[in-house]
């Protein structure tokens, strides 16, 4: 009688055989090697600073430098992500590769249920990275390198899934979640739909610590990370700060709301950004900066906006926000005070580079630049649809819009 062992290594034999041997399969891409331009999830870095000093975007005028149309359906707020001469892209149901310089597509994978950016995480275990990305229940570790495309089936894409397994049912749904941040082989991230955070092992998906906030009514903001800390926002201003490395609480505070008589707003909490000057946290009518300790209230800037899901960038000792009403805020990082306000009326997710501030939503199908240090307009990009928060690399930003991702480049 044949034992498993045997018809198992035989089976591994005529998989090798037919990954090696037809023209028909595509192959694993290798390893991107990371530079200086890289964008590797999608607030740039763990902190959520929406900044990258080593960036650069069109300045003065725009146009188009390529744009792909993939065969799988890319729409959706969430941001590409780059990593060397990768960029990186989550559709309704795939997970798609293109080269940066060119567009030129690199892979294309069935990819049901990937709900978030992918977020690029060092595996050691690992010649490739791993791309993480939020799933209905948990969080999924991808072979960076897109594992085999066999006779239409993904093989080998799917290193782990965490906590537990993942759900039988596959959802089809624009990637809206937000998307985890990696630090030195470590994800962190919310558990969808849950106040958990959990802090996983890029190579394995081993859980290596669990932690909820707040009471459980309300869901976990996006985590920033920075100096060996986790900082996370939930439901009526609370922030907590933990150990990356433990898990062990630090501090557990809660931002007051201005009208205490306002419930509503009460339970308004967006994603922190962390910073050297302490924790910025946003919320529908104000944003706060907390001091390093969690123990103190260093100055809250008030918009008197409804910004209820947006984060800040901060660059150059400045925070970039906009509060959903009237306005794009640059606000000094020290003292709190207004820097220069800006007609814009969306609640989202600014980034910043080589003294251009970029704002995108989704639900308008425009793209605006503005002067860092002036708060100018500098030019506005119409297109057929609205498109994702902009990431930035060299010289170019890089959107996905309705079926299509463009990287837009300085005008002649």
């Amino acid at each position: 009688m044949t034992s498993r062992r045997r018809v198992l290594a035989v089976g591994g034999l005529a998989l090798t055989g037919i990954i090696g041997g037809t023209h028909r399969l595509d192959r694993p891409v290798s390893a991107a090697t990371a530079s200086d331009t890289d964008w590797p999830m999608a607030r740039y870095d763990a902190a959520g600073t929406g900044y990258n000093p080593a960036a650069s975007g069109p300045k003065d005028g725009v146009t188009i430098r390529w744009e792909r149309e993939p065969d799988a359906t890319v729409r959706g707020p969430a941001p590409p992500t780059l990593r060397g001469g990768t960029l990186s892209v989550v559709g309704r149901t795939s997970l798609i590769a293109l080269e940066r310089p060119s567009g030129r597509l690199q892979y294309e994978r069935d990819g049901y249920s990937y709900l978030s950016s992918p977020t690029w995480a060092n595996a050691t275990a690992y010649r490739t990275a791993t791309l993480a990305v939020r799933g209905i229940d948990g969080i999924y570790g991808l072979q960076a390198g897109g594992g085999y495309d066999v006779f239409g089936r993904s093989v080998g894409l799917e290193r782990w899934h965490a906590p537990g397994q993942p759900p039988p049912i596959k959802r089809i749904a624009n990637p809206t979640a937000p998307a985890p941040v990696a630090v030195d082989g470590v994800i962190y991230s919310v558990v969808p739909e849950t106040n958990r955070v959990v802090a996983l092992d890029a190579s394995s998906g081993r859980v290596r610590w669990e932690i909820e906030i707040g009471e459980g009514l309300h869901t976990a903001n996006r985590p920033a990370v920075r100096d060996g800390t986790v900082y996370v926002t939930c439901g009526a201003g609370h922030v907590v700060a933990v150990d990356a490395e433990t898990g062990d609480r630090r501090w557990d505070g809660r931002v007051e709301p201005l009208d205490p008589d306002d419930e509503f707003v009460a339970r308004q909490s967006n994603p922190p950004t962390a910073t050297s000057a302490g924790l910025v946290v946003p919320n529908r009518r104000a944003v706060t900066l907390l001091e390093p300790g969690g123990d103190d209230i260093r100055w809250e800037y008030v918009h008197d906006g409804v910004a209820s899901h947006g984060s800040v960038a901060v660059a150059d000792g400045t925070v970039y926000a906009t509060d959903g009403d009237e306005s794009l805020h640059a606000i000094d990082l020290e003292t709190g005070d207004e820097v220069w306000t800006a007609e814009y009326t969306r609640d989202v997710h600014p980034v910043v580079a080589d003294g251009v501030v970029y704002v995108a939503d989704f639900w308008l199908p425009e793209l605006h630049a503005f002067d860092a240090e002036t708060g100018d307009r500098r030019w506005t990009y119409e297109l057929s649809h609205g498109p994702s928060q902009p990431i930035v690399g060299d010289g170019a930003l890089y959107v996905v819009a309705h079926g299509r991702v463009l990287a837009l480049e300085e005008a002649e």
